[in-house]
């Protein structure tokens, strides 16, 4: 694996950066828009090169872009601008919504380009997420693609390719097995505490039925996973249920959250027969 070149030094930047290191590449510079950051996260890889992106900044043959979507634009501009030649280097990004594409300007400049999505959460508290038996959604140019499969195997992680004009919906349903899941259990919180049960008990109480739910949709489907009175064809229950939350001013906001994963639940059930 040759050198590797970091820019962004966030939670995805440090933790590619740690997790690459810690399996021998040789992470050569850590650079970020700011510069702040990057000094502190080039120390825990050892690198020789860091501070704040510019025309100047040394490029090694393979470059990670771990920045949030709003800024790739100015790093691409940035880069696409160094001083260094680019032909021959592989430059891939970190986006899980954008594609390759987004890197056109390098392609012209005889890079090959691709992406490079960590199928990972990294929550803000942690100084970096651990990468072992994380997948990566690959796409881009054949050689791209060559080093990013490489890229994953050293991080600790495993690969899946994916189609180009599939990103989007592919990013769509990180959210959904993630972030909504989160938003989901702040539902189960609230409910929770307007019935009482003491916060230091909630997990305990709730936390096996959630493992036992997800230990199921993972030995065989969703579909065969689904219990509840929509799946029993309850609706007395269902009606019951919309009635008390439109009795509430606390809880009538969740009626049509309620309602729409009713309707997509139906949908489900419906597939499955």
């Amino acid at each position: 694996m040759k050198h590797i070149t970091i820019i962004g030094s966030g939670a995805v930047g440090k933790s590619l950066a740690v997790a690459l290191h810690k399996n021998g590449v040789r992470i050569s510079g850590i650079y970020s828009l700011s510069g702040r950051t990057a000094a502190a996260a080039a120390k825990s890889c050892s690198a020789k090169h860091s501070g704040q992106l510019n025309v100047d900044s040394v490029i090694s043959d393979i470059v990670l872009l771990a920045v949030p979507d709003s800024v790739l634009p100015d790093v691409v501009r940035t880069i696409a601008a160094n001083r260094t030649a680019l032909a021959g280097k592989v430059i891939v990004h970190t986006s899980g919504t954008l594609n390759s594409d987004e890197l056109l300007q390098l392609r012209k400049r005889g890079a090959s380009v691709g992406s490079f999505h960590p199928l990972q959460t990294f929550p803000k508290r942690r100084q970096f997420s651990d990468l072992t038996d994380c997948w990566f959604a690959v796409e881009g140019d054949a050689p791209a693609v060559n080093i990013c499969k490489a890229l994953a195997k050293k991080a600790g992680g495993k690969h899946f390719l994916i189609a180009k004009k599939d990103k989007t919906l592919y990013h769509i349903a990180a959210v959904f097995a993630s972030n909504y899941q989160v938003t989901l259990f702040s539902v189960v919180e609230h409910l929770a505490e307007t019935i009482r049960i003491p916060r230091r008990d909630l997990w305990r109480i709730f936390r096996p039925l959630i493992v036992h739910t997800m230990e199921n949709v993972f030995s065989s489907s969703a579909a065969e996973a689904l219990t509840g009175p929509i799946a029993r064809g309850d609706y007395r229950t269902i009606m019951k249920h919309i009635a008390v939350l439109e009795s509430s001013k606390s809880l009538h906001h969740l009626i049509p959250l309620y309602s729409a994963l009713g309707v997509e639940t139906a949908k489900l059930i419906k597939r499955k027969h």
